[in-house]
């Protein structure tokens, strides 16, 4: 067997692992431990990301789910917003409003509102442009302290 083909098998396992499925040739019962393994190492991964997501209702059964048929394509922030882009379930703030600000930088939808605190505003997708409509967010400026104190 050459390094190439070696390389293949690898990438074929790890692909089967991941999807949740036994590679050929491998013990169901020590393939399934391995996949937990794998789907919990991601989901922490993602956790450590963005650590809003301890507070989704239901997150191991929901991200596990997803992950079987979604392949990573980036970093954990890109599996997070893929997560939330694709899960239809209740998200906790300021999680939702990412996820429906998101959706419309992703053409899914045309408008949103964007809840989060400071931001609260429209995000809307416009022809090939997405503009933020609303009260600008002014950053805090401190005020000059009264004389004597």
């Amino acid at each position: 067997m050459t390094r190439d083909d070696l390389q293949r098998r690898q990438q074929s396992v790890l692909r089967d692992l991941l999807a949740g499925d036994v590679p050929p040739g491998f013990d169901p019962r020590s393939a399934a431990m391995t996949i937990g393994v794998l789907r919990t190492k991601r989901r922490s991964e993602a956790i450590g990301a963005v650590p809003a997501l301890r507070d989704v209702p239901d997150l191991a059964r929901r991200f596990d789910t997803w992950a079987a048929e979604n392949p990573r394509r980036g970093c954990s922030h890109d599996d997070v917003l893929d997560f939330l882009v694709a899960d239809a379930g209740p998200l906790p703030e300021p999680l939702a409003s990412v996820r429906a600000v998101e959706r419309v930088y992703r053409r899914h939808t045309s408008y949103a509102l964007d809840r989060r605190p400071g931001h609260r505003r429209w995000v809307v997708a416009l022809g090939s442009r997405v503009r933020h409509v609303g009260p600008q967010t002014r950053p805090a400026t401190s005020r000059p302290s009264a004389p004597g104190t």
